[in-house]
């Protein structure tokens, strides 16, 4: 998500055996938990779950955006309980948009009434409101420094150029701390009768909270940035990209699986509306990453095919498909790679294991703990 202190440097060489301390080398292929997977049981019907979590004491917290609750589960995967629910009273929800973990307490954001939720140990709820800043539409967890909350948003969006997205940090009361970061989001662009959307190989930004620092990068960069506060750097890291397909050979793949998935009555429309798109100077060359609680990143490559904005919103799933990912090590050298089971979209990472959601060819969700093995 390298060189720290805002200058650039070789990676350090790893130590004898090329195996890094700490780092991540496998993932479990069996869960050690898994809900959402018994027919009948109204708790495991989710709809629409965004970063799913483990507690320190191996709760599992399901937030179901569909059903505006926060389902709690045991370390044994039974139901405990439901937070929330729909309406604007205390600990309600309208428009649910994630949530996540300080320390035992459970957090959430909600878009739409503007406020954050904090469920506490004690079983009391505390309710914040956002009181400044550019439209915050999208949670990302604890502020830096462990102060308030990150919140980000769109600000500008228009055809032929990148959206801007703004991400803000905001104090424990709600008060506006001020701008983190401003940087390039989806390509949108719009064709004939094609209302408009992001074009079929649009870059993103990702930005991700572990509470001291928020990272963030543009895909279209192998360049991982971070901050602590508003108009404050510290450091970066940046790694080598592995070869990846030429643009137009990326492109020609992904507009004919786009449309081998149409119906067939909409194949020519689909690959018309597609190819009325400009074709980008250059693709993306990772697509997500996770902070591991162990000093390590995660990164995803970009994979056309996976992650094209124009195969049915895929994207939306964030870091689904599996696949092998890198590992970096915050103080500049490579980590190696893991293998990521397949399907299994990672939403958060802790020293013993990782959290993920599938969704099967119906798009029914399922939500799974797999424990790590470290070096």
């Amino acid at each position: 998500m390298l060189a720290l202190g805002g200058c650039e440097a070789e990676p350090e060489a790893g130590p004898i055996g090329g195996l890094v301390p700490g780092a991540p080398s496998e993932i479990e292929a069996v869960p050690a938990l898994s809900v959402g997977v018994l027919g009948g049981d109204l708790h495991q019907e989710f709809d629409r779950v965004v970063r799913p979590f483990v507690l320190p004491d191996g709760r599992l917290v399901v937030p179901n955006t569909g059903g505006y609750d926060i389902r709690v589960f045991t370390a044994q995967g039974d139901f405990l309980e439901a937070l929330g629910g729909r309406g604007e009273g205390p600990g309600e929800f309208l428009d649910l948009d994630s949530a996540w973990p300080r320390g035992d307490t459970v957090e959430a954001f909600d878009r739409e009434l503007r406020r954050v939720t904090r469920f506490l140990p004690d079983g009391s709820t505390e309710v914040v409101p956002i009181l400044g800043g550019e439209y915050p539409d999208l949670g990302l967890g604890a502020g830096p420094l462990g102060r308030g909350w990150a919140l980000g948003g769109v600000i500008a969006a228009g055809y032929g150029q990148r959206d801007l997205i703004a991400v803000h940090h905001f104090d424990r009361d709600g008060g506006h701390l001020g701008e983190l970061v401003s940087t390039g989001g989806i390509v949108r662009y719009t064709a004939g009768s094609f209302g408009g959307g992001p074009e079929p190989l649009s870059p993103r930004s990702v930005a991700v909270s572990d509470g001291t620092y928020l990272y963030y990068g543009d895909t279209l960069e192998p360049v991982i940035r971070r901050t602590s506060a508003p108009a404050v750097a510290d450091g970066e890291i940046a790694w080598e990209p592995t070869g990846s397909l030429a643009v137009r050979n990326a492109l020609d793949r992904v507009l004919d699986q786009a449309v081998s998935e149409a119906p067939a009555d909409q194949a020519s429309a689909t690959r018309a509306r597609h190819e009325a798109a400009p074709v980008p100077d250059q693709l993306s060359v990772f697509w997500d990453f996770l902070v591991d609680p162990e000093g390590f990143l995660w990164i995803q490559p970009y994979e056309p095919v996976a992650h094209a904005f124009a195969l049915g919103g895929r994207y939306v799933g964030g870091t689904g498909n599996g696949g092998t990912w890198s590992v970096l090590a915050t103080e500049g050298q490579s980590a190696g790679s893991i293998e990521v089971p397949d399907g299994l979209e990672l939403t958060q990472i802790t020293r013993t294991s990782v959290v993920g959601i599938r969704r099967d060819e119906l798009g029914v969700e399922s939500v799974h703990v797999h424990g790590i093995r470290r070096n």
